[in-house]
């Protein structure tokens, strides 16, 4: 999914009420701490962080898509962004007293590597806050439509709910983070319009063997038959509603 669309429809619609949700979780959060806000996007966590907090507050964003870092440098420029890896990040030890993860873990191909970077770039006692998505099955509106996608395109391979909290558990104790809590939270999230030709093609489906005729046929296929499924999340006050529900983890360096 392009960044504009991530900003434009995923941003109101999920992560801007999730990272809310996050910072409020993070609290007490003081002006004097440095904060990163790793796997940024267009950088939701960071602006959210300094309306609430000033602009005196220290907030740095890292994306490994050089397109979402884009983004959130036009949103924000006074913000310090980086384009890298969540796996070797380029700062100092001891660079961070907070580090805030919003749906990242889950596509970096090594987690515990990135859980270990962030331990190092954390001071001793310096905390992680980080969100991974439950299962599809218990996201309802992602549900219904992945079942339409696997019928045109076969089994998906999405990365978004690949991190459930066993292996989150598991990937924490192995870091060496100290007083891990683990927690659900769960929204209500309302789209103006719902992407799904891009949901469909973050889903991870092997599209190699079909030709560009024959993909863009499944997808206007999946489309339409989407839309009599949208119907069942219609808003009383138009567009769509639909619970979902993330993995919160807790940890201390």
């Amino acid at each position: 999914m392009n960044a504009d669309m991530f900003e434009t429809v995923l941003v109101p619609a999920i992560f801007r009420p999730y990272a809310q949700a996050l910072i409020e979780s993070a609290r007490p959060i003081g002006p004097s701490d440095r904060i990163l806000d790793l796997g940024c996007g267009t950088g939701i966590v960071g602006r959210l962080l300094r309306d609430r907090l000033g602009g005196a507050t220290s907030i740095t964003g890292v994306d490994v898509s050089p397109a979402m870092i884009a983004k959130a440098r036009t949103l924000a420029p006074e913000i310090e962004w980086h384009e890298s890896n969540a796996m070797a990040l380029p700062f100092p030890d001891r660079s961070f007293d907070l580090v805030l993860s919003q749906q990242m873990l889950q596509f970096v191909p090594d987690p515990l590597a990135a859980l270990r970077e962030i331990r190092r770039v954390l001071v001793p006692g310096g905390r992680i806050i980080a969100s991974t998505w439950r299962p599809r099955a218990e996201q309802p509106l992602f549900e219904a439509l992945g079942q339409v996608a696997e019928r045109h395109l076969g089994a998906a391979n999405d990365k978004r709910w690949c991190l459930d909290a066993p292996r989150l558990r598991e990937l924490f104790a192995a870091s060496g983070f100290a007083n891990v809590t683990f927690e659900t939270s769960s929204l209500t999230d309302h789209y103006r319009e719902f992407p799904v030709r891009g949901s469909t093609l973050a889903s991870g489906f092997d599209v190699a063997g079909l030709s560009a005729t024959e993909l863009e046929s499944k997808l206007q296929a999946i489309e339409t038959e989407s839309a009599a499924v949208l119907t069942r999340f219609a808003a009383p006050g138009g567009g769509y509603a639909a619970v979902s529900v993330t993995n919160v983890a807790r940890g201390v360096s």
